[in-house]
């Protein structure tokens, strides 16, 4: 009878909220009644005879029960989830529509000004394309290229480039090591194989 009442419910349109807390207590209390009625059946099976069918039967019962709640709960949930799903999707709308229209008379007025955060943190095409192509390229006009460069950042980029000359340098370094290595015949040789490896055969 619930099950055909949910029905209805649902057919009829989306429950109201306070109707809907209103169910979920009716099932918690049926289901906090279907509990107490098979702890009472476990009692009055105890005092029988055969135990473990009358056990069984009620097990079975309860949860054919609490199998009916549950499926009760779970449309009435979801019937909850799409009324909220509805509203959200409609209140969105109404907030596009006012923008929408705010931006359609800012339109006509003069040019507004930039937020702070727009001037912060300028777009990723502008840095893209004043970001060096090579790792050892020159990268101190890339403050001039990008428009609205952020002032904190200059220190930054600074120690960027810093960090990148000292990178080329030490592989420069290193590469003319090895090549005096070589040319004084001080190649470095190899490690030798261990004794138990399957290369050494």
């Amino acid at each position: 009878m619930k099950l055909c009442l949910l029905g209805c419910i649902m057919l009829c349109g989306m429950p109201s909220r306070s109707h809907a807390d209103g169910e979920h207590d009716l099932i918690a209390s049926e289901r906090a009644a279907v509990t107490a009625r098979f702890a009472a059946q476990v009692n009055e099976c105890e005092t029988r005879f055969v135990v473990a069918m009358c056990l069984e039967d009620a097990a079975t019962e309860s949860r054919r029960r609490l199998a009916l709640l549950h499926r009760q709960q779970l449309t009435l949930d979801e019937s909850r989830r799409r009324a909220s799903a509805e509203a959200r999707r409609k209140a969105i709308a109404d907030r596009a529509e006012a923008q929408q229209i705010v931006a359609s008379g800012a339109a006509s007025e003069a040019p507004r000004v930039r937020l702070r955060r727009e001037l912060a943190a300028p777009p990723r095409a502008a840095l893209a394309a004043s970001a060096p192509k090579l790792l050892g390229a020159d990268t101190t006009g890339a403050r001039d290229a990008v428009p609205n460069y952020p002032p904190y950042v200059d220190g930054s980029q600074t120690r960027f480039d810093a960090r990148i000359r000292e990178a080329q340098a030490h592989r420069e370094a290193v590469a003319h090591r090895n090549a005096e290595r070589v040319a004084r015949g001080k190649a470095e040789a190899p490690l030798p194989v261990p004794p138990g490896a399957s290369a050494a055969y």
